[in-house]
Formats: C-alpha cells, structure tokens, sequence
C-alpha cells in the first residue's frame, strides 16, 4: 500500500509535460532497432492483421510517464494459468486491466499437444501477458501518440533502407 502511494504522490509531484514526452518518444522511434520492431504483421483470413507491438507500447510507456504496467500470474491450476495485465496512468488515475486464462497447450499446424515444462508454461503465459499489456498500454496512451510514433518508426525504417530503386538495381546486377 505504501509503495502504491508513493507512487501516486511522486507522480502528482512531478506531472507529465506532454510536449516533452512525446519527443522523447520520437526520440525513441529513431532508433532503428526499436523501428524494425515497432509494428507486427500476420495473416488472418485471408487479410493481414497488423498494429503497433509490444515493444513499441512499451516504449511509449516508458517516455509517457508515470505510468506502470506488467502481467501478473494470478494462480496456477493444472492445464491452466489465470493472468491478469494491467496499465495504470498514476498521474490520471485511468487504469485498464484485463484478467483472462491461459489454457497450458501449445498449438501448432501439426495439433496441439499439453505444456508440462513449467518453463514452456510461463513462456505461453508470458506471450499472451504480453499481447494484453500491450492492449492495455495502447488504452491508456493518447492514440495521437500512438500513430505519431508508429509514423516516426516508418520513417526511421525507410531511412535506414536508403534508395529503393538503386537498392533494386543492385540486386538485379548481382
């Protein structure tokens, strides 16, 4: 309780400039491999389905500030983890929260088989905290500074590929 506290107050004492975050978060979205990572991509049903990931939303966080978010496994049942994840603007007080299962199987395009490996169990809860982290972290954040970010990443990543077209031409005469 009083760790929660002192976080409230420090961030009630030192309040967000809005301008400054968002060129520390620019800032960020410069760094190519932050770029490279910024947005995932994958296909579904016959569409592409694609969004900013988590390391972006993570980045974000960091430079939005006085802000904490994490994943939290609540208990552990045989075949079943129960998670929540959570972002919390300490300075606003909104906060998103999602409880949800994570069934211990593994599925692949060869089927699904059960996870018994507690490291492969906590890898399966980690992967989908992580997916809800994200979603929660994307609820809190301005969605201006969202797209401003995701915008920077991709011209950080065009910068970094340089000329298409001469690019093109040597590969062709390789």
């Amino acid at each position: 309780m009083q760790e929660i506290k002192a976080m409230v107050f420090m961030a009630k004492q030192f309040p967000r400039d809005e301008e400054e975050c968002l060129k520390r978060i620019l800032k960020a979205c410069e760094r190519k491999t932050l770029a490279e990572q910024a947005v995932y991509e994958y296909p579904k049903g016959g569409t592409k389905v694609s969004g900013p990931s988590i390391r972006l939303a993570e980045a974000i966080a960091q430079n939005w500030r006085n802000m904490d978010s994490g994943v939290i496994e609540l208990d552990q049942d045989p075949g079943e983890s129960r998670v929540m994840a959570y972002s919390w603007d300490l300075e606003t007080n909104v906060r998103d929260t999602k409880v949800f299962s994570v069934s211990h199987i593994r599925y692949t395009k060869k089927g699904s088989y059960k996870l018994t490996d507690p490291r492969e169990i906590y890898e399966i809860a980690a992967n989908m905290g992580a997916r809800r982290k994200r979603a929660c972290i994307l609820a809190i954040v301005p969605g201006d500074v969202v797209e401003a970010a995701v915008e920077k990443c991709k011209e950080t990543q065009a910068k970094s590929l340089g000329d298409i077209d001469k690019a093109k031409e040597k590969m062709v005469k390789a």
